[in-house]
């Protein structure tokens, strides 16, 4: 009776042990973000970039080429907590690009490939 009892507490001790610890490697894990980003592009051409920052520091929004050269530079004020942008990526050339937000410290950045459409030929029999 006495090693059951024993066994027991020991095996809640180790429980628990093992439930705080997972619970502090939980709050390790999760990062304060400076912002939040939602990026999407349209048929049209245009790429739709909403931030929504949470500090008061300044945002950069920049699209630069693989080569480093920089076709959109936009700074934001300090207290601007919500920007939603539209550019037009049509005229751009064809090529790889970077969409690059950054506040604080962080960085988020995408990809995009800018191709031609290739186009359609349409033959018809009568």
């Amino acid at each position: 009776m006495k090693t059951s009892i024993k066994s027991l507490i020991c095996a809640f001790f180790l429980s628990t042990a093992i439930i705080f610890q997972a619970s502090a490697d939980d709050k390790d894990s999760k990062k304060v973000t400076a912002f939040g980003t939602g990026i999407y592009m349209t048929s049209a051409g245009k790429l739709h970039v909403s931030i929504d920052k949470f500090n008061t520091k300044a945002t950069v929004i920049q699209v630069e080429n693989e080569k480093g050269e920089i076709f959109y530079r936009e700074v934001t004020g300090k207290h601007v907590t919500k920007l939603r942008r539209s550019l037009d990526v049509s005229t751009l050339p064809n090529g790889s690009y970077t969409l690059n937000v950054m506040s604080d410290g962080q960085k988020q950045s995408r990809k995009l490939e800018l191709l031609e459409k290739p186009s359609q030929r349409l033959i018809s029999f009568r």
